[in-house]
């Protein structure tokens, strides 16, 4: 659920609209001097990498091919190789250009969990993070849980087992469209921000509840 919570679908986007065309993922040849050239740079002014509008040679495909937006991690140059996600049907649809970003898994209408990305190392580091610090405070939760003859007969008690299953079905409701690979609405959006909490406070309350 968090892997999907931070995973960006790109629907919506060029991306979105090359797949529905038929997208696949060509090794490509920057074959004019880029136009449009920016560096994105962080808060302390480092150059993370270049956005710029590049014109490509695909390998065969069409010799000439425009990606708007292109982002690369250095500065394009006329003869850079890049990886570019494109359509066979709809060439004047132009292409997809990101190096940040794992391609083939876009292409192919699938999100993955930790790509092989800048990204993909910040949520496997917020991951374990978040992973460290909720177990410690579980840990000594569910050390400190009743007995099993109190959980066996808090299992049996249709109050305490809605007030679980009610705030887990809606969470997932609301993940549905980051599930599936669809642009969330700005309230789909905070109520799965929010789902993680809502579960994990309503587990812990009902579980210590039952100390009593």
């Amino acid at each position: 659920m968090f892997v999907a919570l931070l995973t960006d679908s790109e629907s919506g986007g060029r991306a979105e609209t090359l797949r529905d065309a038929g997208a696949e993922v060509s090794s490509a040849t920057v074959v004019e001097k880029p136009t449009a050239v920016r560096a994105d740079v962080d808060d302390e002014d480092v150059v993370k990498g270049y956005s710029s509008r590049l014109v490509v040679s695909v390998a065969g495909g069409p010799e000439r091919l425009t990606v708007k937006g292109a982002y690369t991690a250095e500065k394009p140059r006329a003869g850079t190789k890049v990886d570019v996600m494109w359509a066979r049907s709809a060439t004047r649809l132009g292409g997809y250009v990101n190096e940040g970003r794992d391609l083939p898994t876009l292409a192919a209408g699938r999100w993955k969990g930790f790509p092989d990305s800048d990204l993909g190392g910040t949520m496997l580091f917020a991951f374990i993070v978040l992973a460290v610090v909720f177990g410690g405070v579980l840990t000594p939760v569910f050390t400190l849980v009743a007995d099993a003859d109190d959980l066996q007969e808090l299992a049996w008690s249709p109050l305490a087992q809605t007030v679980r299953a009610a705030p887990t079905a809606a969470v997932f409701l609301g993940w549905r469209p980051l599930l599936l690979g669809e642009q969330p609405q700005v309230a789909e959006l905070l109520f799965a921000g929010g789902g993680f909490c809502l579960v994990f406070l309503v587990y812990v309350f009902t579980s210590v509840r039952s100390l009593g």
